[in-house]
């Protein structure tokens, strides 16, 4: 149903707009076609330079719908109820704020992550053969990042110098500890390579490059300490593998002796490095039988407290740490007031009971668009896949980043885009666009 009337639109105007489209204007060609390999090395690496890079690209994309009059993925509820959103923060949220024109300035900047999300399912990915540029180049910097992290492991220093901030904790080439959440948004996008890249596409390639992956991205957790990382990492693993036996029938055993092959090394890998598996492993299981008076559980109690302050609208838009500290909920305790490390408690307390209503709608409405096609074509890998890139930038509890910080929403909108772009490539050999020249892409 939600994209019905998006299809039919983009149909009948296709056929009205080839003779534009032969001819498009040559910096939006270029775009087009070069940026797919540039992304993930002007998302994953600089905050200045992501949001540039979305900003360009929302952009850019509005210039491409006015230039064919094509405003058909405008009409798509996901996007409707970021629109809803954002209109609430501007109109109510913001006036309403502990501090408006902070508030005003967050909130008018909020409509580019949803409008990246769309210009990448709905123009940039579209083309099977940009899809395979993009994956390529993912798997490059990917392959980077987890080399350089573990060179700083074993040697105390990465390739630019960067060293440890503790025993425990990496950083890799970033300035703070957080390359397991940064690798977390984007390994299982490499994934897609099995489905989209046929030399890997058969089944026991598929099978042995996601076991690998997976293996790999598991131990790299691990290693960084980052244990809100490694949690969703495992449970994403979880997910993916069932969709690979769900797809791979013939060869269940396979991938049930890989994912115990795997258990076996992360096993290993606790045994032989008991401090980190102390930081990473066993300091979870303590945090959760004492999770009411553990930090993660005051930094609940506190959202929650904010949030009562104002319950329908809340302290607004991006004030949680302002409201925090002028209540005074967390420093008792010796905690500094950042984030809450969950989601829906954040846009609670910020936003209040109307915007978190209108934000999970929203949230809802993503998940049941990027998943309904397939699963309905009963392509399972895709559909768990999906499930998954969606799932560990919207799971509740969050780590490291709030997913409200451009550093991080990069990376959350460009899952989002990802998924969105795959349900339709499922949908449809043919890519139904104002791409130029009109393209066709093999269905999955």
């Amino acid at each position: 149903m939600f994209n019905h009337a998006y299809d039919c639109t983009l149909q009948t105007h296709h056929m009205n707009q080839t003779s534009i489209a032969k001819n498009p204007p040559f910096f939006l060609d270029t775009f087009a076609r070069y940026l797919p390999w540039l992304l993930p090395l002007l998302l994953l690496f600089s905050r200045a330079v992501a949001d540039i890079t979305v900003l360009a690209v929302g952009l850019a994309f509005l210039f491409n719908s006015y230039q064919y009059h094509d405003w058909a993925w405008t009409k798509q509820t996901w996007f409707k109820l970021n629109l809803v959103f954002w209109l609430y923060l501007l109109c109510i949220n913001a006036p309403l704020s502990i501090d408006s024109a902070d508030s005003f300035m967050h909130a008018i900047f909020y409509l580019r992550w949803p409008l990246f999300a769309a210009a990448l399912a709905y123009w940039l990915l579209q083309d099977k053969k940009f899809q395979q540029h993009f994956l390529i180049t993912l798997m490059l910097v990917c392959a980077f990042v987890l080399l350089d992290t573990s060179l700083q492991y074993i040697t105390g220093t990465d390739l630019f110098g960067h060293t440890k901030p503790g025993p425990t904790r990496l950083t890799g080439p970033y300035s703070r500890p957080i390359p397991g959440i940064m690798m977390l948004r984007v390994l299982f996008i490499v994934l897609l390579i099995t489905v989209l890249i046929p030399s890997f596409a058969t089944a026991t390639r598929r099978i042995l490059f996601t076991l690998s992956l997976l293996c790999i991205g598991l131990l790299f957790m691990f290693i960084t300490g980052e244990r809100m990382a490694l949690i969703l990492f495992l449970a994403g693993s979880v997910v993916v593998l069932i969709g690979l036996v769900l797809d791979q029938k013939m060869h269940k055993a396979k991938v049930l002796l890989g994912f115990a092959f795997i258990l076996g090394l992360f096993a290993l890998a606790i045994s032989f490095n008991p401090e980190m598996a102390e930081r990473s492993v066993f300091s979870i299981i303590n945090k959760l039988s004492q999770f009411v008076d553990s930090d993660y559980g005051l930094v609940f109690r506190a959202a929650i407290a904010a949030w009562q302050e104002n319950l329908m609208i809340g302290s607004g838009f991006h004030t949680y740490q302002s409201a925090c500290e002028q209540l005074g909920l967390l420093p008792q305790w010796g905690i500094p007031c950042s984030h809450p490390h969950n989601l829906y408690l954040q846009i609670g307390a910020e936003t209040g009971l109307i915007g978190l209503i209108i934000f999970f709608s929203m949230v809802v409405s993503i998940y049941f668009t990027a998943l309904a096609q397939p699963i309905k074509s009963k392509k399972w890998f895709v559909s768990c896949l999906s499930f998954t890139i969606l799932s560990v930038s919207f799971w509740p509890l969050i780590g490291g980043i709030s997913i409200l910080n451009n550093g991080v929403a990069a990376l959350v909108w460009l899952g989002v885009g990802w998924s969105l772009a795959i349900s339709i490539t499922t949908k449809s050999k043919t890519i139904i666009s104002n791409s130029w020249p009109p393209r066709k892409i093999s269905s999955i």
